[in-house]
């Protein structure tokens, strides 16, 4: 590990949300990372079908959100090829290139382990920058569309910023097919956890960053929520809950990583999109040319949402890492990524962790970590 976990019964682990495999649909060993929302109730709502599953044929599992017919938004550790590393932080970087895109596949059912259809990756589209903190976010373009009766897709914050409070509130759903505590292994199955409190925003005066939180964060392209995620949610959306209820669902984030202890998933980082806003609208405005669709609502965003003014590194078909290069070794290597994984219902009152939790991240004095599955 390159940071410490400083005590893993005391003190929390920021880990890439990863789960240990059962088989190949029970684990991300892509970026070493999967988790599922612990305590979340099974979801097999027709109406969340925007909330998918990626598997690889590396022996991976992620969570996603569709957010146009053949585009998916989700982690970026979850596309890169495996490097055997069981830990990351913020100083690392991610490998320049990706997996090849022909060895991922989508899907919109609640179960991957039964998934009777699932698409075709055809392009993934990375930020140029390959720092991991703040740049854990990829985009998936599939070889078809995902059918309107099938799956509604959400609509990613690129259009205003997520520290506007006349359309964001202080509230999250989470959905991901990881799994529900860091010793399960039961992810693959698609979960849910309404009602997930937003605590630090950089920027934002009502969610400002204090104490450990802000010690938490190394990129303003972040945020942290109320935790419980675990490993196999990792991709997965953080859908603002008052949109949620209204059925159509902004998107805010892509989970990243978060810290937990040996039994408990804590806090849950994500990396926001209206801080890749650029990147996101050129990969949408491909994908719909694409696609052969109407471009969505959310491509016409104003033109001074530049924080990440690259389009970002795009790579199709083969012209990735090789298949040979990103084969999963024949035993997979266990990772974790802090706040990557799953969502987990409270335990306590709204906005706070516990004292025990709140002292355990306050120790974290080195930068985050991830854990593979």
């Amino acid at each position: 590990m390159q940071t410490s976990l400083l005590g893993l019964v005391l003190f929390p682990a920021l880990v890439a949300c990863g789960a240990e495999p059962e088989s190949a649909w029970d684990s991300e060993p892509l970026g070493q990372q999967a988790s599922a929302v612990q305590d979340g109730k099974s979801d097999t709502k027709k109406s969340n079908n925007f909330a998918v599953g990626i598997a690889s044929r590396y022996g991976s599992v992620c969570s996603g959100t569709l957010i146009a017919p053949n585009l998916v938004l989700t982690a970026r550790h979850c596309v890169v090829p495996p490097d055997g590393s069981s830990a990351v932080t913020c100083a690392d970087k991610f490998p320049s290139r990706n997996v090849s895109p022909s060895g991922l596949f989508v899907t919109t059912e609640p179960s991957l382990r039964r998934a009777q259809k699932l698409y075709q990756a055809k392009e993934i589209t990375t930020p140029k920058e390959t720092g991991f903190c703040g740049n854990d976010i990829a985009l998936i373009t599939l070889e078809d569309n995902i059918p309107a009766d099938e799956a509604t897709p959400a609509t990613p914050v690129v259009q205003f910023s997520m520290t506007d409070r006349t359309k964001i509130g202080g509230q999250i759903t989470a959905l991901g097919y990881g799994i529900t505590s860091p010793n399960a292994r039961d992810s693959g199955i698609r979960r849910i956890r309404e009602k997930i409190d937003i605590v630090c925003v950089p920027g934002d005066e009502t969610y400002e960053c204090k104490g450990a939180y802000a010690r938490m964060l190394d990129s303003d392209k972040e945020f942290i929520t109320e935790g419980y995620v675990c490993s196999g949610d990792s991709g997965g959306g953080a859908f603002d809950q008052d949109s949620f209820e209204r059925r159509e669902p902004y998107v805010l984030g892509a989970l990243s990583r978060g810290p937990q202890t040996e039994d408990r998933c804590l806090a849950a980082i994500y990396t926001r999109t209206d801080a890749h806003a650029e990147m996101i609208l050129a990969a949408g405005e491909k994908a719909a040319k694409s696609g052969g669709y109407d471009a969505p609502a959310w491509l016409s965003a104003p033109a001074d949402l530049s924080a990440d003014p690259e389009t970002g590194t795009v790579c199709e078909g083969e012209l990735c890492t090789s298949i040979d290069a990103t084969e999963a070794p024949t035993t997979i290597t266990k990772t974790t990524t802090t706040t990557g994984c799953s969502a987990a219902p409270r335990t306590a009152s709204s906005g706070t962790f516990g004292a025990l939790a709140l002292a355990g991240i306050a120790a974290l004095v080195v930068a985050r970590r991830r854990r593979s599955a």
